[in-house]
């Protein structure tokens, strides 16, 4: 039996399934055998917004070892040697995805199997390995004073928030970086429950769009830019919102050394986009399908996620 998982989403789970057919399980593991060039450790590619891999994962102790097959292995990334053969197998195990699962999985409230779901993923496959990204060279490194900072908001005169040190290595750890996402980074809360928006208070949406995700947010207690947050609120917070219409919903926060830090779903935490430039505007950054700009929020210390 196969755990299958498509490294795509940023806020919402990612699309998960077990592959329980012998046949099935044995058909991909011995296409995998056949082509040990296509596959990668999980997470060594791309790790910025969209398509990254598709995740295999043996879950059985007594499935008989193969030759040339590790027991976790990522389809379709970059890491791979042979990525046109990585992506082949990949297409084809995503072309499998059943439309319903017998395994009822948590994600599959938040992300369930359909027909539409199956045709996205295999659309952002297909363009991934149209045009694979290209990291670029590494960015400068962050300023190293580690404490907060209070600063003025330059487009609010009235308004303060905090910025603090880019500190990746808290989120990047193996006990915590796949059980919180962008959500949990922007608010600068782990919780290890991959925090949706609204969630907290009964109000978490499925509809990805700005105002819908937004009002999820706001029950949350996150409020929209230039409505200023007391010193009782300490520390502050300055988050931003984009989304993939329809799709999922992705978010950033201001850091000190004036960029912005974001950790897309499970991989980590970064201060980079997609083109590998450090983010100085969400607005312009390069975010792959994120392509709505939903505005800017401030989060204090009371504002609740999970």
């Amino acid at each position: 039996m196969l755990r299958i998982e498509v490294d795509i989403f940023s806020g919402r789970p990612n699309p998960t399934w077990f592959l329980t057919d012998a046949e099935a399980t044995k058909g991909l593991l011995d296409a995998v055998g056949e082509a040990p060039d296509a596959v990668a450790k999980t997470g060594a590619g791309f790790n910025g917004l969209g398509f990254r891999e598709v995740r295999v994962e043996v879950i059985s102790d007594d499935e008989r070892a193969r030759r040339r097959t590790p027991k976790r292995f990522a389809l379709a990334s970059t890491a791979a040697k042979n990525l046109r053969a990585s992506g082949e197998i990949a297409r084809r195990l995503v072309e499998t995805m059943p439309l319903r699962s017998s395994v009822r999985l948590l994600e599959h409230a938040a992300t369930p199997l359909n027909a539409q779901l199956r045709e996205l993923l295999l659309e952002r496959l297909d363009r991934y390995l149209r045009d694979p990204p290209r990291p670029g060279p590494p960015p400068p490194p962050p300023p190293s004073n580690p404490l907060r900072t209070t600063i003025h908001d330059p487009d609010c005169e009235q308004c303060q928030y905090e910025v603090s040190q880019f500190n990746p290595g808290f989120w990047n750890t193996p006990t915590v970086q796949p059980h919180n996402n962008c959500y949990n980074y922007a608010r600068d809360w782990r919780t290890n429950t991959f925090a949706q928006p609204g969630r907290a208070h009964g109000a978490q949406t499925h509809v990805m769009a700005c105002n819908t995700v937004t009002a999820a947010a706001m029950a949350d207690g996150l409020v929209k830019r230039c409505d200023c947050l007391p010193q009782s609120q300490w520390p502050r917070r300055l988050m931003a919102l984009v989304i993939d219409p329809g799709v999922d919903y992705h978010w950033y926060r201001h850091q000190r050394g004036g960029f912005w830090g974001h950790k897309p779903g499970q991989t980590p935490a970064r201060n980079v986009d997609n083109s590998n430039v450090l983010v100085t505007n969400p607005e312009t950054a390069d975010r792959d399908g994120y392509t709505d700009f939903c505005g800017y929020f401030y989060a204090g210390v009371s504002v609740v996620i999970n």
